[in-house]
């Protein structure tokens, strides 16, 4: 009788084992795979400018899906600080102390940085210092720098953006900038443009790529179609140290896979290799 009992359990505790085996190896990933999406925590206007297209072709021909996380530029840096994100992209050059902090930048592409209004405004071109004008609350209504007589009305990304921090440096050489509105992500403004008819704003190009309620302004006279348009912006890819295999992976789809082809269709220029 105890025999029997005991080749009873040994024989349970070995189903019980088997068990938990073919559990482990059913639900064990296979060799190479990833335990999680790609964290990519993305300045808004790098996401306008990418697309969606860009991603879903990233993912059919890699496998690996993206976890997004749109902000600001300064936002993106500081999730991948806290080992939020995998990969952070900006539209802002790093500071030196970061460098030394072991952060690894890869510049890889410039958009030029645009004015652009509604259709509805009839000035196709401002010089410097009228940009200037109108973004320390000099001028204020169209007509002072040749459009109609309506009010301007001013919307500008967030202080934490890069396309804030650029045109400051680019455009207002430091001054303050006065506005009507302002958007916590820089891309909103676009959205915003198209719902005031009178707006003036500014963002990367490839950010209003197609926009045709939208009209993009020549700077004295000069289109940022031009090679002596002098504005611009970087496009980076920031890492802690080496970028791991997924972020490596995206890399290597922007800078010379289909998402090159994608970008460059927008207008975004490639730095030479």
């Amino acid at each position: 009788m105890r025999k029997n009992i005991f080749l009873k359990t040994r024989m349970f505790v070995f189903v019980l084992f088997a068990g938990i085996g073919l559990m482990i190896f059913a639900g064990a990933a296979p060799a190479g795979a990833e335990a999680h999406p790609l964290r990519f925590s993305c300045s808004a206007q790098m996401h306008t400018a990418f697309g969606q297209t860009f991603f879903d072709a990233f993912t059919d021909q890699t496998g690996i899906e993206v976890d997004l996380y749109v902000c600001s530029s300064d936002t993106a840096l500081e999730r991948l600080a806290n080992d939020a994100a995998d990969l952070a992209g900006l539209t802002k050059g790093l500071y030196h102390r970061h460098q030394a902090y072991g952060y690894h930048e890869m510049q890889f592409a410039k958009d030029p940085l645009v004015l652009f209004t509604n259709q509805k405004v009839g000035v196709k071109s401002l010089s410097r210092e009228q940009i200037q004008g109108i973004f320390s609350g000099r001028y204020s209504n169209w007509k002072e720098v040749g459009g109609k007589d309506h009010p301007i009305v001013t919307i500008i990304p967030g202080q934490h953006t890069g396309a804030h921090w650029n045109f400051r440096s680019e455009f207002m050489r430091g001054m303050h900038i006065t506005y009507d509105f302002m958007s916590y992500k820089s891309a909103a403004v676009v959205r915003a443009a198209k719902v005031y008819p009178y707006v003036i704003s500014f963002l990367t190009r490839a950010a209003v790529y197609n926009e045709g309620d939208l009209k993009v302004l020549d700077v004295d006279g000069i289109s940022p179609d031009s090679p002596d348009y002098t504005y611009f912006q970087p496009f980076s890819f920031v890492t802690k140290g080496k970028p791991e295999a997924q972020a490596k992976a995206l890399i290597d789809f922007t800078v010379s896979g289909e998402g090159k082809k994608i970008l460059e269709e927008k207008g975004v220029i490639y730095i030479a290799d």
